[in-house]
């Protein structure tokens, strides 16, 4: 049976002989150019699949393995069976750029995990959650409830939760909306507000009614009434929502993003994730739940 060899995106075989292929070898350079000049996987993949470059003859679509097999290929600036694509220098930059930004995406992801412990809740009974590791899983991350009594415990790497929250935090910078709150039903004098009141009517009944008194009653009562309606609470709306404006959606979670707009965070059955702004409003990703299994913690009661 006749083998079939693997012929790099960029080469092609005529007549037994593996050449350059003119126009693959085009979009190679080009992917090169676009990702030292800062563009990245994602970025080239999107463009090239916008364009409908063919990968193969199956399909045109691209992702950022692909893009990162390209960059990482050494066979393009040639070898005893290939002819040279790009130019040694600008594979090296390339490899070398790709290194110090996969570096850095650690590092960040690091820095975002660490804050995100004093974030998470569980979605079951409120209580805190705490971020486990364990090498005896497929997947090494858990986050686990706090509160003995509830016990639930969901597995989500590191990788896939931060891409959940970025997801959740882009889809909130387009959609400032989603930062107003509902309104809620209109209630009663409460009774701390119904006691003025009902302090301000007795001096109004009196024969000589104190007129500082009533009007000092009069401010405290308004202030109370203030302190309970949703005009704080919209105001501070008002103000993340300006502020929302302002940002740009990011193909990585951005800390100071998330600190700015979002209070706490929930985890749920399913890896389903909620975030919680400060403006009282809730963002969830229950379309996009995914297929993480819930366990009950074994010390639970």
């Amino acid at each position: 049976m006749k083998k079939i060899r693997y012929i790099p995106y960029g080469y092609t075989v005529r007549n037994g002989n593996t050449v350059i292929e003119r126009k693959e070898a085009d979009v190679i350079r080009e992917i090169f150019e676009a990702y030292i000049q800062g563009s990245s996987l994602k970025a080239i993949a999107e463009e090239l699949t916008g364009r409908k470059i063919p990968y193969s003859e199956k399909t045109d679509i691209w992702d950022k393995a692909r893009i990162a097999r390209i960059i990482d290929n050494a066979k393009y600036i040639g070898d005893g069976e290939y002819d040279p694509i790009v130019d040694e220098t600008i594979y090296e930059t390339a490899v070398n750029l790709k290194t110090a930004r996969q570096r850095n995406t650690c590092e960040t992801n690091c820095k975002a995990i660490n804050l995100l412990r004093g974030y998470v809740r569980c979605a079951k009974c409120g209580a805190p959650m705490r971020r486990r590791v364990s090498n005896k899983h497929r997947v090494r991350e858990s986050w686990m409830c706090t509160n003995d009594m509830c016990g639930f415990l969901i597995r989500i790497s590191d990788t896939q939760l931060l891409e959940k929250i970025n997801v959740l935090m882009n889809r909130l910078i387009c959609n400032t909306k989603l930062l107003i709150p509902r309104p809620h039903k209109r209630q009663d004098m409460s009774p701390a507000v119904q006691k003025v009141n009902n302090e301000i009517c007795r001096e109004l009944e009196q024969d000589c009614p104190n007129e500082a008194l009533i009007i000092e009653k009069t401010v405290s009562m308004a202030s109370q009434m203030y302190r309970e309606s949703e005009a704080k609470l919209n105001i501070a709306a008002s103000i993340a929502r300006k502020r929302a404006e302002m940002m740009i959606p990011q193909e990585e979670l951005q800390i100071t993003y998330f600190t700015d707009l979002i209070s706490y965070i929930t985890l749920d059955d399913g890896g389903r994730l909620t975030l919680h702004t400060k403006t009282d409003t809730e963002i969830g990703d229950e379309e996009n739940a995914s297929d993480q299994n819930p366990e009950k913690n074994s010390n639970s009661h």
